[in-house]
């Protein structure tokens, strides 16, 4: 209660005069990188943005809670310190906007597509069985140059869906229950709803419910997403957070298995299973370097899936966050199908008690070429450990 008293004190009393911060890379450089910082909320919080007095640069910002608002942070070496402060400060035209349809939400950047969240059921196709129905994943996920980089009810496997989260060997009050392979008539997964959409100077932000669904037992898991996209356009930058809830007076487990988490399904130029549209393969290269089905049942930070779609190299990189539980969190990858999966039930046995939950944070970086190792380190380094920001007092 004290530090509440105090922290509260200091807002009012930096409210009323100019509000700076020391912003210190520390040991890493920062290119680009969201950053958040905690101030006193002005009365009109819209029409105030950062400013460096030493180069007269604005820096828009968008509140993402009460207290906190975040800022593109363009360019700070290792080992220097930035000072900004609060200024009034007109952040501008927004670059992003929602497109809705009756299936779902396109999200674009200053016009270009960058992703798809499907809202409605998604009917599998006439020769799929009917169970494979699905809602509530993305898919298409885009390149900067326009290509579809995902995949839908593939021919072999109609249950995978570009961008998706499930788990797959589950045990709820005794019974067998599996999210991931519908097939199986034992659970599936459904929207709910959309919490909110926004988009701003800086992000933007859309926030959905799913629903894992035992066929036996009914709603077990109530998931929320947060996708954030950032307001790049020669690559794309996407922040994707999960929080599963058990809303059950039951534990839900989830068994030693070797896939079930974070998926996603590759272009269908990439699956040599599709006769109609596969044209090459695709590849997979992990943050230890390890290539292809090798790094199966192996530990990334982040894990690289690239190839030609349409004629065009196409890379997605997705980089697992520090908090996740048992990060850097294993991956299955199949051997000759283009799909992988971050997996930390690969390590063992978890559990979601009655009313527990489940949280995981994943970055997607999209670029219309393969990038190299030390653009990924900087990446995760930026992410995984943000600079250090301090409010101090104006002289």
């Amino acid at each position: 209660m004290r530090s509440l008293i105090f922290l509260l004190s200091f807002f009012a009393a930096c409210s009323s005069h100019a509000q700076q911060f020391l912003i210190n890379a520390r040991s890493t450089n920062y290119v680009n990188s969201p950053v958040t910082v905690t101030i006193a909320k002005p009365a009109d919080r819209n029409n105030y943005g950062l400013y460096n007095a030493r180069t007269k640069k604005n820096y828009p910002l968008q509140w993402t809670g009460q207290h906190e608002a975040m800022f593109i942070l363009d360019s700070l070496a290792a080992g220097q310190t930035m000072s900004v402060s609060l200024k009034k400060y007109s952040n501008g035209s927004i670059p992003f906007d929602f497109h809705e349809t009756d299936a779902g939400l396109e999200m674009r950047i200053k016009e270009k597509p960058v992703y798809f969240y499907h809202t409605a059921i998604a009917e599998p196709p006439a020769d799929s069985p009917a169970y494979y129905k699905r809602s509530g994943f993305i898919h298409p996920l885009y390149s900067p140059d326009g290509k579809i980089m995902t995949d839908d009810f593939p021919s072999n496997h109609a249950h995978q869906h570009a961008i998706f989260h499930a788990w797959t060997n589950n045990t709820f009050r005794k019974q067998h229950v599996d999210f991931w392979n519908q097939h199986q008539l034992t659970g599936t997964i459904q929207f709910k709803d959309v919490v909110s959409k926004s988009g701003g100077p800086v992000f933007a932000e859309l926030r959905t419910r799913q629903e894992y669904v035992s066929l036996k037992f009914g709603v077990v898991l109530q998931e929320e997403w947060t996708v954030r996209a950032y307001p790049f356009t020669d690559y794309f930058l996407i922040d994707l957070s999960l929080e599963q809830t058990n809303i059950t007076t039951d534990t839900l487990f989830l068994n030693k298995y070797i896939y079930g988490g974070m998926a996603f399904r590759g272009s269908k130029e990439w699956d040599p299973f599709n006769k109609k549209y596969f044209r090459n393969n695709w590849n997979i290269l992990t943050s230890e370097g390890i290539k292809d089905s090798v790094a199966n049942n192996t530990a990334a930070k982040w894990v690289t899936a690239y190839g030609n779609v349409d004629g065009q190299m196409s890379a997605v990189t997705v980089f697992n966050h520090n908090t996740n539980i048992r990060y850097p969190q294993k991956i299955r990858v199949h051997p000759n199908m283009p799909y992988w999966v971050y997996a930390p039930v690969i390590d063992g046995e978890m559990f979601i008690p009655p009313g527990g939950k489940y949280i995981a944070s994943f970055r997607y970086f999209i670029r219309s070429a393969m990038p190299d190792n030390r653009l990924l380190r900087r990446i995760d380094e930026n992410w995984n450990y943000p600079p250090e920001v301090k409010m101090v007092k104006a002289k």
